[in-house]
């Protein structure tokens, strides 16, 4: 292409445009489609793929050139009628993949609620019908960049004054797009690549370019009217802040990585450049580039990511997938793609970096190949197979070669558009209408405006006396002030439309961006107080000294975060127990730090309601289909269940909370119903509604009625409970109770993304599972989920991990320094480490402790977990006594056994031991004698634990040896029973081996006498330990840091090997005492 350094004259430039225009219909224009305007991607078919199928990215990208023409065109005032047949084609295009997506909105619906690939919009579609062309099943269709960069480019090429949305229906069906990508943040998709992971095993990952371009697609719409400047407020889009604020912090986190499994990817050059934009931090935007260039940059334009071996001339076309040690076989020979020159030449143009920009277009007219007398840029460059030894030995050194793919249209068309605007033919302002460009750079973080509200005039008096001001309801009307429930209920309608089945946003919490903004609602001024205020949801704000320190989270976040028109706008409701009860103090300290303009840091700025008004940011919001907010306003709580649980005298309470509950195990449903219609104290009615929902569910009629003569549920009931022991600060009941519910704090998921983002695995589980961590982030029900399982049949365990975690979070971002050289936090051993430093006089059991640990206030709990992390090495050693075990006879001259390599089974199909463990646990199959070997463990000890050492019910007491013999059939029972428990099958099939162990050690030591419970989890956990080090000599200091490698050395280990570290296990759990005794003797 001749290219023109400078602006030309009108004429000249015309005659420039006309060659363009030329190219981009011979080589783009020609291809699409006459009936749904759809652009094949190439017209090639070959052994990686057929390309003349329409990609909803390829789509977008590939009709920029024509958009930017038309607008070069538009500039010129030209009237020969290019400028209109230009932008009609892109308005056909878009038009084209807008509708294939709306044929699909139920999969729109279903992803907005499981965030399941096999739910996700098809990325490719058929270019003649705009039909799906593959299944669900048959291709990575998950790629929330795809779906990101249409709706960004839509914005644009909207503000560029194209109209492609006609109707209200079109309009609901973006509204509910912006829903989908609005959890980008934490959603593993396929990435650009649509691959996942770069081994292409299928698996999702969050990726960084996929983050981004869905919070350059957020902020674009986030108030955009999809009418144009002559729009009403029913065609306006509305984005949460939040969900731009948390696709922010991930990006910023993982950037300039693209993945984990990808620590460079070229792809990233879209997020930081044209045309997301993505960055504000201009220093994140440089490494990311520095890191593509030095890393990935060739003679033939750059790599996608490193090892990657599509289309290399080794490279399997048959094979899915590649075990992860093959990858280096593609080291050095990575094929490279001119794409990415064009993203190069864009943003160093977008920069008006000059130099570069030249120096990239002349790499690209050198890599043009001429087909039938047009210059073209392939896909790919790579090295022919007689080269490939000679390139590994010399990177570079070897002439590459195009594919059969020619062009890429997706690469022409940004070739064509970074030449319009090099040749100054377009200007960068016309292709970013909305300024994107312009956030790189751009600062953020406001003063915050406080209000704080008075529940009562009494309460605004004591506020007074202590000289700080609040107001009232009354007084603040006619704005009305709501809970943050409210809002997340009107926000279900926006883009609700029952004739394309889509329901709006889904009813989740909103976080405090969202509720820091003025609302103006069908005409009602609006605000609304954070979510954790509301009383049914989680419990910490019950607490003032965490509810203080929530407050101070909020306003850091909020501050940092808020980047709209206007200030943030907070309001407190203060009530009558934060001025009396613990911790009054450090809540009137934090007023009176709002009241001097300074919170840790975060600038707050405390007066009326009225005074902030002209300042706030706003947010109007008309069409709510019907949507009616709370009458009072939340004057007075909805508690449809307070007269239906009769009263007992408080004194009753310590009793049942004792005895009284496993007399009610055994009583039946109807049973439990009449105990409930009678006076019993609050312990006795929680543990009846927890056993009517172990057995019926939540949802299950209790036959009584609520409030308007509605069915109360157990649920219900249970609410009420929650309510009450909430009122009487009863920490123990409030935390059981909200466990039951299945109540989780709305920043659980910030505080697993805080850790993991750090490079620490979070492990849910008591003893490690590969299956129970998490080295990625996650949403709140997946964590949940995953809590549950690994920690079935025990409440406590569920709701102090999910605090544990919340802490965790919290002391990441204010003392990092705890966390330093932490690799793997397991909640389950922090917990154990935790509750052994609970009374240590009192030598209290784990499961005595973990009940202590219950009864904590949150502020209490939360300065136990600091003194472990501060102390962690006393703790660890304090649960090693715990650990070691006592013994009647000397165990030092007890028969060991070893296990020989020859009776390890063949692995048959499996590809590793820890696959054949999955397997055999899922057979469920026993050996002879299995049972009666269990029988002999239990009988020379006190008792055996199988799993959850802190689970009572998981324990096989001594006692039982002396009322079942050795081969009665009724002892297999209870084993059985207790191995079902357990939540993986891996896991079950180590446990057998190890008992395997013990039995044989019973066997051959009849006279040996354990004076103790043998915990199971515990001596596996000392055999992990003992073959770590094994493995590594010298280094056992290092043990914590290399945990989770530990754990997955030894599922890999044989049969043979488990076994003797087991056996060595055991032999130092038993012995290791009788040694501590004697040195302390000698001392």
């Amino acid at each position: 292409m001749q290219r023109t350094s400078h602006r030309s004259s009108p004429k000249a430039s015309l005659d420039q445009l006309e060659r363009y225009y030329q190219q981009v219909s011979r080589i783009i224009l020609s291809r699409q489609h006459p009936i749904t305007g759809l652009l094949p991607a190439s017209t090639a078919i070959t052994a990686h793929g057929d390309y003349t199928d329409a990609w909803v990215r390829d789509n977008v990208y590939s009709i920029l050139a024509a958009w930017g023409l038309g607008l070069a065109y538009r500039r010129l005032d030209e009237s020969d009628g290019k400028t209109v047949l230009l932008e009609q084609s892109v308005v056909k295009l878009m038009r084209g993949l807008l509708i294939a997506m709306m044929r699909q909105s139920d999969k729109v619906e279903r992803f907005k609620q499981t965030l399941e690939p096999l739910d996700a919009l098809h990325a490719k579609y058929d270019t003649g019908t705009g039909d799906p062309v593959v299944g669900d099943d048959a291709w990575g269709h998950l790629q929330i960049d795809a779906t990101s960069l249409f709706l960004l480019m839509l914005a644009q090429m909207t503000a560029s004054g194209l109209r492609i949305v006609f109707t209200i229906d079109e309009v609901n069906f973006v509204q509910n797009l912006v829903h989908y990508i609005g959890r980008a943040y934490r959603t593993p998709d396929y990435g650009i690549w649509e691959r996942g992971n770069k081994a292409n095993r299928g698996v999702a990952e969050i990726n960084s370019s996929s983050v981004g371009m869905a919070k350059a697609a957020l902020e674009a719409l986030n108030g955009f009217n999809l009418f144009g400047p002559g729009g009403g407020q029913a065609s306006v889009v509305h984005v949460l802040a939040d969900d731009v604020a948390r696709a922010r912090i991930t990006l910023e986190s993982s950037l300039p990585s693209e993945s984990l499994s990808k620590e460079v990817d070229a792809a990233t050059l879209s997020v930081v450049g044209f045309p997301a934009f993505a960055l504000e931090d201009a220093a994140l935007v440089d490494a990311t580039v520095d890191q593509v260039v030095g890393k990935l940059q060739g003679r033939y334009g750059c790599k996608r990511f490193l090892r990657d071996g599509h289309q290399t001339a080794i490279e399997d076309p048959e094979r899915l997938h590649y075990e992860p040690e093959e990858l280096l076989q593609f080291e050095h020979i990575e094929c490279e793609w001119p794409l990415f020159f064009t993203y190069l030449l864009l943003h160093h143009l977008f920069r008006g970096n000059e130099p570069d920009a030249k120096a990239y277009r002349d790499e690209l007219e050198d890599l043009l190949v001429e087909r039938d007398g047009d210059l073209l840029l392939p896909e790919l460059f790579r090295v022919p197979a007689d080269r490939i030894d000679a390139e590994r030995q010399n990177p570079g050194s070897q002439a590459r070669v195009p594919n059969d793919n020619v062009p890429l249209v997706w690469a022409q068309s940004l070739y064509v558009l970074g030449a319009l605007i090099q040749d100054g033919l377009l200007d960068v302002a016309q292709v970013d209408p909305l300024g994107r460009r312009l956030q790189v750079g751009r600062q953020r973080g406001r003063r915050v405006q406080f209000a704080l509200l008075a529940e009562s005039p009494g309460v605004k008096l004591q506020l007074d006396d202590k000289g700080i001001k609040a107001e009232t309801r009354r007084e603040v009307s006619p704005v009305v002030i709501h809970e943050a429930t409210a809002l997340a209920e009107a926000y279900c309608q926006l883009g609700h439309n029952p004739r394309l089945g889509l329901s709006g946003r889904p009813l989740r919490h909103l976080r405090a961006l969202a509720t820091s903004t003025l609302y103006t609602i069908e005409g009602r001024q609006m605000l609304f107080q954070p979510h954790f205020m509301n009383r049914h949801d989680f419990y910490l704000a019950l607490d003032n000294a965490m509810l203080v320190e929530r407050l101070k989270m909020s306003l850091t976040y909020v501050s940092k975060q808020w980047d709209l028109p206007g200030r943030p706008l907070v309001v407190f409701m203060v009530n009558e127990r934060m001025l009396t009860e613990d911790g009054h103090r450090a809540l009137l300290d934090f007023m009176t730090a709002c009241r001097d303009g300074q919170v840790g840091g975060t600038p707050v700025q405390l007066g009326r309601i009225a005074g902030f008004l002209p300042t706030a940011g706003r947010e109007r919001i008309d069409v709510l289909h019907g949507y009616q907010f709370p009458e009072h306003a939340g004057e007075q709580d909805h508690r449809p269940c307070q007269g239906l649980l009769p009263d007992a005298p408080r004194q009753t309470d310590d009793d049942a909370a004792t005895g009284q509950p496993d007399a009610i195990d055994s009583l039946d449903d109807q049973a439990l119903m009449q105990l409930l219609s009678t006076p019993q104290a609050l312990h006795t009615q929680f543990e009846a509604l927890r056993l009517l929902a172990s057995r019926q569910g939540l949802a299950f009629d209790t036959g009584l009625r609520a409030a308007e003569h509605r069915p109360a549920c157990v649920g219900d009931l249970l609410e009420e409970v929650y309510l009450r022991a909430c009122e009487a600060r009863r920490w123990e009941l409030i935390r059981l109770s909200a466990a039951v519910l299945g109540k989780h704090d709305m920043n659980l998921e910030g505080a697993a993304t805080e850790i993991v983002v750090h490079q620490i695995a979070l492990s849910v589980s008591r003893s490690y599972s590969r299956h129970s961590t998490f080295r990625r982030p996650m949403g709140a029900v997946e964590l949940l989920q995953a809590i549950r399982q690994f920690n079935p049949d025990d409440l406590r365990a569920q709701i102090l991990t999910q605090e544990l975690i919340l802490n965790l979070g919290l002391l990441l971002r204010s003392h990092p320094d705890l966390f330093s050289d932490m690799t793997l936090i397991r909640t389950g051993r922090l917990l154990q480490l935790i509750a052994v430093r609970q009374r240590p006089e009192a030598r209290l059991s784990i499961s005595n402790a973990l009940n202590e640990l219950l009864a904590l206030p949150p502020h209490r709990f939360t300065k136990a977990i600091r003194d472990v992390l501060e102390h962690y090495q006393d703790a660890t050693d304090s649960l090693l006594q715990r650990e070691l075990m006592h013994v009647s006879s000397d165990s030092s001259g007890m028969v060991r056994v070893n296990f020989d390599a020859s009776l390890d089974p063949d692995l048959a199909d499996a590809a590793d031991w820890h696959e054949w463990r999955t397997a055999q646990g899922n057979l469920g199959r026993f050996s002879p004698g299995f049972f009666e070997g269990v029988w002999d463990i239990v009988n020379q000890s006190l008792g055996l634990v199988i799993g959850d050492q802190w689970n009572p019910k998981l324990r096989l007491d001594h006692r039982l040896c002396a009322d079942m013999t050795r081969g009665e059939k009724l002892f297999k029972d209870p084993v059985t029973h207790i191995l079902n428990k357990t939540p993986s099958p891996d896991s079950l099939q180590l446990y057998k081996e190890a008992l395997h162990v013990l039995m044989l050690v019973m066997d051959k030591n009849p006279e040996l006498r354990i004076d103790d419970t043998l915990y199971l989890d515990v001596i596996i956990g000392h055999a992990v330990r003992v073959a770590w080090e094994q493995r590594h000599p010298g280094q056992a200091p290092d043990y914590d840091q290399h945990r989770a490698e530990a754990w997955n050395a030894l599922y890999l280990d044989p049969p043979s090997a488990v076994a003797n570290h087991v056996m060595d296990a055991l032999v130092f759990l038993l012995n290791q005492r009788d040694r501590l005794a004697d040195s302390e003797a000698r001392g």
